[in-house]
């Protein structure tokens, strides 16, 4: 086993006490991995709880070069070198391009110092043996402490068992440098050093995963392990957080890690970067999400150009639809700049959805991501500078200046994605700083900062700001007001339309509840009467035929008091609780009516076949006579409703006659005007005339040509379906929306469970492409596989917004089965987050008859909240029990306030961060529509485990 003594140089510019943050050491690795030649960076964080070791471990990788036991010895503990500063290119090599290297000082090498304190250091040339390194930085720690008596272990390996055979040597040689004399000033570090050495062991999957891959002849490359890994680091491992991607140090960790590549400019790379979470539901990538070209370029603004070595900017600019050219010199002595040529490009997007030419699904999209990703990145060679890029990092001042006025300054730091394209070779001077926390503040930086900064004042006041009534608009404020005028008439007409909508259902709601309740006591009147003709000896015909024909009629009524809440109109809570008594009263009388149906089916079998056959010709007499008034109904409607449309016409005519000439008054040709004047009027008048015409092809022209385009027959499949959905009893149209709104939400919560399992069949099939390369007889099977993965994953974006439910059947539905459902699909939850979940036997064997699609999304959704509630409680309990007929969902999360116990089933009402309030008004909805009710209590002889507590029983019972 090798030893050496740390150089004093080493401590000089150590990593830990050079890089700024987490990221960017992380980046540093990367940069280093990449001036390495690596095709593939990867680090990863192993966050399942092992048998062999309960803390988290950190992985960061790389498959370039490697290291020799010399390069270990005499490189990479020596830093501030100036071998990457002197411009050389790094030769091909691994099938890559000559290119220009990275870094400058060395230091990238040694970040991994501030990743965590514990380290295993695994190096390998290709065809050379590989070599392992243990240390722990915190020896470092000791002021005290003389470098020449540091021995840091050394070793080399060509399979596990060597490994195994040296790797415990070497940390015994390591504790040598812990001897007691030296670390009497600081007992309590080196205690804290020994407690974790002693508890230190290489859990199996490492050898497996790992090792194994450095004992490989071909094999190159370097790896990094560390144990104790960085607190960052360490939250992510923390098993209680619900949502992951919406927590703010992981956020954080996100956008700084993000776009390493410049897939802004091109999306062709020879390295790829990737931060793969492990935990108990498998691995998948945290930085996946990043913009794209398209979308950097389809944003409302564009712009693309370049400044020369002069400072002079040439490129192209788009505002909205309209584009030119655009040329900008900042205000400069002559001659080269001390930054040098580069390039840049950048797409904006309004604030508004109102304001923006993106579609609703666009704008969404790319406001999201600007949330997280926002801002102007620097990138040289192709590798991202930081701290560029980040949202809080505002280098050019863009927020500064628009709080001083956001109508003249138009740029915001997070409404815009672009990019600046350094290179080495063309701007040496912009440098990093030491601690890589962004350029060092010379010269040339300070000039290439007020450069960029004027040419953004220059757009800004050039195309993008709101100038005073009388000068000439800019392109974005002659745009805009347009833009805004289409979507305030679409907003103006769709608010119209609700509310000519809304007021007629609840005028109609209002006439049809007395004639409901009327019409309630004459079918019961007819019941009996029925019930009593049907009972006689002899059923007198004529009679029989008065009750069939009175039957009709009340069926008909009934089926003319059909209402239907119209779903894009809000209405307040009292009408609601109107609208569903309506409904119940609706549906008892839709029953009586089918109960009197029933009656007269019955007593037809007793009626001799000529009276039948009277009946049949009645019937069918009658029904056609019901179709010709139906029609002759409609006709007068539409009648009446073009008399209407033609009368406002010929209003709306005169009206805009009289406009017209208003408008003209002052314009009006007099008899001394002379050429010059009576020119200008006519020009006036043509801006007049042009001015109204729009103005009445944007109020009329839209329901001109949709009354143009009304056809009776222009979808037969269409009115079909609409026809057979007026004649659905309400209460199951409602039941299905309610269904498929539930549907929906279950959808939702799996949907980060979804994601999971496509960045992990993503990456197997990535990594089953390398092995093919290798291994041609597989090559053919590979390929299907791949055409047949992106082709599902086609499928599922286009089935991802809506899900549909089918008709189905009723079925019987123990809580043994929603047992296993629920176990099947919290299991990653529950062994994440450490939940015990369990039930009664007594509930084992409930049974509900009902729909599968109904009862499970409920409970589906309860576990889900009681996941989320358990966060801030050791002991984390679920139960459903059965007690009484009750159905008792309880948790040992938190309690919810007594005040709070009817509003949760409140649509819209939520107590989560990012909760919607739909999912316990949906559960509640479903339950009564098969019979049942829900409920949440405190009372302490029924909410055994002291958190929420659901309740669900039959309505009607004790």
């Amino acid at each position: 086993m090798a030893k050496f003594r740390a150089k004093a140089r080493a401590v000089e510019l150590l990593g830990k006490g050079q890089i700024a943050d987490l990221p960017t050491a992380i980046t540093e690795l990367w940069k280093n991995g990449y001036d390495a030649y690596a095709k593939n960076l990867v680090c990863r964080l192993f966050l399942e709880t092992y048998k062999d070791n309960e803390s988290p471990i950190f992985l960061i990788s790389d498959d370039g070069f490697g290291m020799s036991e010399t390069d270990i010895v005499e490189k990479w503990f020596v830093l501030g070198t100036d071998s990457k500063a002197r411009g050389e290119k790094i030769e091909p090599h691994f099938g890559l391009n000559r290119r220009t290297p990275m870094g400058e000082k060395g230091i990238g090498r040694l970040s991994v110092s501030y990743l965590g304190n514990q380290l295993l250091m695994l190096s390998k040339k290709q065809g050379e043996v590989a070599n392992a390194l243990y240390i722990d930085w915190r020896v470092l720690d000791n002021y005290d402490f003389y470098l020449d008596d540091l021995n840091i272990p050394l070793f080399t390996f060509s399979s596990n068992d060597e490994f195994k055979k040296n790797e415990k040597g070497a940390v015994a040689e390591f504790l040598k440098n812990l001897d007691e004399k030296r670390w009497m000033e600081q007992k309590w570090l080196r205690k804290e050093m020994l407690e974790d050495w002693n508890s230190f062991k290489i859990p199996d999957f490492l050898y497996q995963e790992v090792i194994q891959e450095f004992t490989k002849k071909d094999y190159h490359g370097t790896t990094f392990l560390i144990f104790t890994p960085h607190d960052q680091l360490v939250e992510l491992s923390n098993k209680d957080r619900i949502d992951l991607k919406k927590d703010s140090a992981l956020t954080y960790l996100r956008a700084s890690l993000s776009g390493m590549h410049n897939d802004l400019k091109n999306s062709k790379k020879d390295f790829e970067t990737h931060f793969f979470l492990h935990d108990a539901s498998g691995k998948y990538d945290l930085i996946d999400e990043f913009f794209t070209q398209e979308e950097m370029r389809n944003a409302d603004h564009w712009l693309k150009g370049e400044f020369d070595e002069n400072g002079f900017f040439t490129g192209e600019i788009r505002v909205f639809n309209r584009r030119e050219k655009y040329t900008f010199k900042p205000n400069r002595p002559p001659g080269k700049t001390s930054y040098g040529p580069f390039s840049i490009e950048w797409g904006s997007l309004e604030g508004e959805q109102k304001s923006s030419l993106l579609n609703q699904e666009q704008f969404r999209t790319l406001n999201n991501k600007l949330e997280t990703f926002g801002g102007l990145y620097v990138y040289r060679d192709g590798f991202r500078v930081l701290p560029y890029g980040r949202t809080e990092y505002d280098f050019l001042d863009f927020e500064k200046r628009r709080n001083l006025g956001a109508g003249y300054y138009f740029f915001a730091h997070r409404r815009f994605v672009g990019y600046i394209n350094l290179k080495r070779e063309k701007n040496p001077n912009l440098k990093d700083k030491a601690g890589r926390e962004g350029f060092i503040q010379n010269k040339a930086y300070r000039e290439f900062r007020d450069d960029l900064i004027e040419l953004f004042i220059d757009i800004s006041k050039r195309y993008m700001r709101k100038l005073p009534d009388g000068e000439q608009p800019s392109f974005r404020q002659e745009q805009i007001e347009e833009i805004q005028k289409k979507y305030d008439r679409q907003h103006a007409a769709a608010k119209k339309k609700n509310a000519k909508t809304k007021k007629a259902f609840l005028e109609q709601l209002k006439e049809n509840k007395p004639v409901i309740v009327k019409l309630e006591n004459e079918i019961g009147d007819l019941a009996n009467k029925l019930s009593e003709e049907a009972k006689k000896l002899e059923i007198n015909y004529n009679n029989y035929n008065k009750l069939v024909a009175e039957l009709e009629d009340k069926r008909a009524q009934v089926r003319g008091l059909r209402l239907t809440k119209p779903q894009a109109v809000k209405i307040t809570k009292s009408q609601e609780r109107e609208y569903i008594e309506f409904q119940k009263e609706y549906t008892f009388v839709d029953d009586r009516l089918k109960t009197c149906i029933r009656l007269v089916e019955d007593t037809r079998s007793r009626i001799n076949a000529e009276n039948l056959k009277l009946e049949y010709n009645e019937k069918f007499r009658s029904h056609i006579k019901y179709i010709e008034k139906l029609f002759s109904d409609y006709r007068a409607i539409c009648t009446n409703s073009f008399n209407r449309v033609n009368n406002l016409l010929s209003d709306e005519l005169n009206t805009q006659v009289d406009h017209f000439i208003d408008q003209t008054e002052k314009i009006k040709i007099l008899a001394d005007d002379n050429t010059e004047s009576i020119s200008s009027k006519i020009n006036m008048l043509d801006l007049i005339s042009e001015d109204q015409k729009t103005q009445i092809e944007h109020s009329i022209g839209g329901f001109i040509n949709h009354v143009s385009n009304l056809q009776i027959d222009v979808d037969d499949d269409f009115l079909r379906a609409w026809y057979e959905k007026q004649n659905q009893n309400l209460k199951e149209k409602l039941s299905d929306y309610e269904e498929l709104a539930q549907l929906g939400m279950s959808i939702e919560i799996i949907d980060h469970q979804f994601n999971v399992m496509y960045s992990q069949m993503n990456d197997a099939v990535h990594e089953i492409d390398q092995y093919s390369r290798k291994n041609k007889g597989i090559e053919s099977a590979f390929k299907q596989l791949k055409a047949a993965f992106q082709h599902l994953e086609g499928n599922y974006k286009l089935l991802k917004p809506l899900y549909r439910t089918s008709r189905r059947t009723r079925e019987v539905i123990t809580g043994r089965q929603i047992e296993s459902y629920i176990k099947d699909f919290f299991k990653n939850d529950f062994n994440r987050y450490r939940i015990d979940f369990s039930v009664s036997d007594a509930f084992r064997e409930y049974e509900f008859f009902t729909y599968d699609s109904i009862i499970k999304p409920i409970f589906l959704n309860i576990i889900n909240n009681a996941n989320y509630w358990l966060i801030p409680v050791e002991n984390r309990t679920i139960r459903i029990d059965l007690v009484d007929d009750e159905i008792r969902i309880m948790n040992s999360g938190e309690r919810i306030d007594d005040s709070y116990l009817d509003d949760i089933f409140t649509l819209f009402f939520s107590r989560k961060r990012d909760g919607r309030g739909i999912g316990l008004y949906l559960a509640k909805k479903n339950l009564q529509s098969i019979g049942y009710d829900i409920f949440a209590t405190n009372k302490e002889d029924v909410n055994k485990l002291k958190g929420a507590c659901f309740i669900i029983k039959k309505e009607g019972s004790k």
